[in-house]
């Protein structure tokens, strides 16, 4: 499977290759492209492994973004191919018939021989109408998007139904439902969100095991997220930290790069990790 990491700055790109030389999945959303996609599909494209592009419909959904159907298709057209896939404009997360609507829109304006946008479907406990209607069009890449948990049955018969279906799990990258159902993809912005609430993650390669780490000036008593000065394994997380960043305590203390850089790795960690499970 593939974990994509959700950017709105390139740079994240050019200072995790540039510390680890590893080229990591990135994905971006149409708002933010500006001042982005020169470096992200030229500057610094030969230090991304995959590139995606997200049309932005949940910010459109939220009234953050004002992205029209027409705009997209115009964009997708144009420097769609620079991408190594792009997801569709699903602007109703209600309405799976507005959705389907738009991908035939997109697909009816693309170039010949062009590749379509990958469709996103949102009905987390029964996708399997939209499934069928998308396989039947000849997808066999899907997008599911949603903020409810997608039960471990509906996974099932998911792949049960569609074995060969490549599935992208939006917004999500719930351990348990990665190493359980393993899908094909999945992105978030889980390296930022722990880095905003002041933590680092951690891979223990021995136990194989994660562990949330707080970084903090103060330790705050909470026992289920350790502070580092006083994490068990304090000494080995030292030693990963100057040997693949050059990084001490106190960077992580003062940057939020260092720690969306060492929460990055975490991922490209639990990534090789969910590929070796047999």
């Amino acid at each position: 499977m593939n974990i994509v990491n959700a950017i709105g700055n390139a740079e994240i790109v050019k200072m995790f290759f540039g510390k680890t030389g590893i080229k990591l999945n990135y994905l971006i959303s149409y708002q933010y492209l500006k001042g982005q996609a020169y470096k992200l599909v030229k500057l610094y494209r030969h230090m991304i492994a995959l590139l995606f592009l997200d049309s932005g419909a949940y910010s459109y959904s939220k009234g953050i973004s004002k992205i029209t159907l027409s705009e997209f298709s115009l964009y997708f057209n144009r420097y769609g191919t620079h991408f190594d896939e792009v997801f569709s404009f699903d602007q109703d997360f209600l309405d799976p018939e507005v959705n389907l609507r738009n991908q035939l829109y997109l697909v009816k304006n693309l170039p010949a021989g062009r590749k379509p946008p990958i469709p996103v479907i949102h009905d987390p406990h029964d996708p399997f109408g939209e499934l069928k209607s998308y396989q039947e069009l000849g997808y066999s890449y899907v997008a599911i998007g949603s903020t409810q948990r997608i039960k471990d049955d509906v996974f099932k018969r998911i792949k049960e139904e569609y074995p060969d279906l490549k599935l992208h799990m939006f917004g999500t990258l719930n351990r348990k439902m990665l190493m359980t159902h393993r899908p094909y993809s999945a992105d978030s912005t889980g390296y930022a969100q722990a880095a905003a609430r002041g933590s680092i993650l951690y891979w223990h390669p021995g136990e194989k095991k994660e562990y949330q780490i707080d970084v903090g000036e103060r330790d705050k008593n909470d026992a289920k997220i350790p502070h580092f000065k006083k994490f068990k394994y304090r000494r080995e997380v030292e030693e990963f930290l100057f040997k693949t960043f050059n990084y001490e305590y106190r960077d992580l203390l003062v940057s939020t790069d260092a720690k969306w850089l060492t929460n990055c790795y975490f991922f490209k960690q639990l990534e090789d990790y969910i590929n070796s499970l047999p």
